[in-house]
């Protein structure tokens, strides 16, 4: 008799312990895509900044080059040119620091190789003084760049 009136009462226990596994686990399922989703949609988001970042750093250098091919191609060296200079070259090196922050040491190297080659040709010039100047500063530049995009092209994927 005994038997037979705890039968059902374990039914509704086991059954209630199934229950509450069931949606434990769910629950627990749930709560792991969440944060998957939100970590990927963190690590996107820093995707996306770092690649202002880098566009950014891009815009500068490419400004710097201008200024380079408006000293030695043009023969422009007044004070508004130097001044030009000047603030181009300030600009790239806080986007560079900024790369530093941001990206990975792979990434920071090829940039800070980038930027030395660039102040370098706005203070020096290009090596070969042959005309036309402005593919010469383009010339010099042109390593460090490709470098510098193919580092970020592996690195940002």
């Amino acid at each position: 008799m005994t038997w037979s009136t705890l039968s059902p009462l374990l039914g509704v226990v086991l059954g209630g312990l199934v229950s509450w596994l069931a949606q434990h686990s769910s629950g627990r399922a749930a709560e792991r895509a969440e944060q998957w989703r939100s970590a990927r949609d963190c690590a996107e988001a820093r995707r996306g900044e770092r690649l202002a970042h880098l566009v950014d750093f891009l815009s500068a250098v490419q400004e710097a080059e201008r200024v380079a091919v408006d000293h030695y191609q043009h023969h422009v060296s007044d004070e508004r040119w130097q001044e030009r200079a000047r603030q181009t070259a300030d600009r790239m090196w806080v986007a560079q620091k900024t790369i530093h922050m941001l990206c990975t040491p792979e990434v920071n190297e090829a940039a800070r190789r980038l930027a030395f080659a660039v102040q370098n040709v706005l203070r020096e010039g290009p090596d070969d003084l042959g005309e036309p100047q402005d593919e010469k500063v383009w010339a010099a530049i042109r390593p460090s760049r490709r470098e510098f995009l193919d580092v970020v092209r592996t690195r940002l994927h």
